[in-house]
């Protein structure tokens, strides 16, 4: 097979953060090899992040709900393309399995690093010579392809429709004012900055009437959220948005204020400056905002950090400083400076 006819397929099945976090190394294929093919194997419910990518050329979704039964089939259809090379970026038991079955192309998997990982999280010993972020990471998997970075960060694709979609409710909920997005979610709790100390900056931002705050997350989050809706300038748009909505609409506002989250990175991707909070997690994994403008948080004079390179359910040590320690009036202070 020449080199304009390679056909690729990249496999990272999950989650958001995850996956955007692979567009630098799509992108960068396609433009070493602009005759190439390039597949990308998902998971259904994050197809939105990539469905318009114009860099990709079939997408192969599959549907957890299928069980063993669903991979399997996956792994047969995929077998029927016969790849010259599959990038695993997921590396797990999933993409392993499809992987096994894709006998006779070249395979290349993302090296996590466990046992510097491991060290770092259980012993607090820190094995890593420099901080190479996932992208980079990413980007090394294809070094042999001579696949280099570009340094130009994330992206995210949209269609017209789904513009016209968040023209319709800013016209609807009439906001005229600059947005201000919050992000109060995140998937474990110690990830999560209190909801008490996100409803304290929201007193603040609404304070000046010059912003309008929006609250971000997933349907399940909606109802929690509702704390947060102090007077007629807060809107909660909590899973009530595709996630290609969502970053159309992060793209009109003036700054993004985050947990260590998938939106986050929906910030980077549409190059917003993001204000990100960081608990349990720290910049070493590899996870911290990507090549835009951005200001983190978190607390360096802990020892405790991180406690988990996904975060935690409670607060091993039971008194959460790494969250509670990052007060409302400081994040309120660094919005005015982004968005002000």
């Amino acid at each position: 097979m020449t080199k304009k006819h390679y056909k690729f397929l990249i496999i990272r099945l999950s989650s958001i953060g995850d996956i955007l976090l692979t567009t630098p190394f799509i992108r960068q294929i396609k433009i070493a090899y602009p005759d190439s093919e390039i597949h990308f194997l998902i998971k259904k419910e994050f197809l939105d992040l990539i469905k318009c990518n114009p860099y990709l050329d079939k997408i192969i979704y599959y549907d957890s709900e299928t069980g063993k039964t669903g991979l399997r089939d996956i792994a047969l259809e995929l077998k029927g393309y016969h790849y010259s090379h599959v990038f695993d970026l997921h590396n797990n038991f999933r993409s392993k399995y499809v992987c096994h079955k894709l006998s006779g192309s070249r395979m290349y998997s993302i090296h996590k690093d466990k046992i510097k990982r491991a060290l770092l999280v259980f012993f607090k010993i820190n094995r890593y010579d420099k901080i190479v972020t996932i992208p980079e990471r990413y980007l090394n998997v294809g070094s042999a392809l001579n696949i280099k970075d570009d340094f130009e960060g994330l992206e995210i694709f949209w269609d017209s429709q789904t513009d016209q979609n968040i023209d319709n409710l800013i016209k609807e909920h009439s906001i005229s004012s600059k947005i201000i997005i919050i992000g109060p979610g995140a998937g474990h709790f110690t990830k999560r900055w209190p909801i008490e100390y996100f409803k304290e900056l929201v007193h603040g931002l609404t304070e000046n009437n010059s912003f309008t705050t929006i609250v971000l997350g997933s349907l399940d989050e909606h109802e929690e959220f509702n704390c947060l809706l102090i007077n007629n300038n807060v809107f909660n748009f909590a899973g009530r948005l595709s996630l290609l909505e969502s970053a159309a609409l992060i793209k009109r506002s003036k700054c993004v204020v985050s947990n260590d989250s998938g939106l986050m990175h929906l910030a980077t991707a549409v190059k917003v400056p993001v204000i990100a909070i960081f608990g349990s997690t720290v910049k070493e994994l590899g996870f911290f905002p990507y090549r835009s403008e951005n200001y983190v948080f978190e607390n360096l004079e802990l020892k405790c950090r991180p406690c988990s390179h996904l975060g935690k359910n409670k607060c091993p040590k039971g008194h959460f400083k790494c969250m509670l320690s990052i007060k409302p009036e400081s994040v309120y202070k660094k919005v005015m400076q982004f968005a002000g």
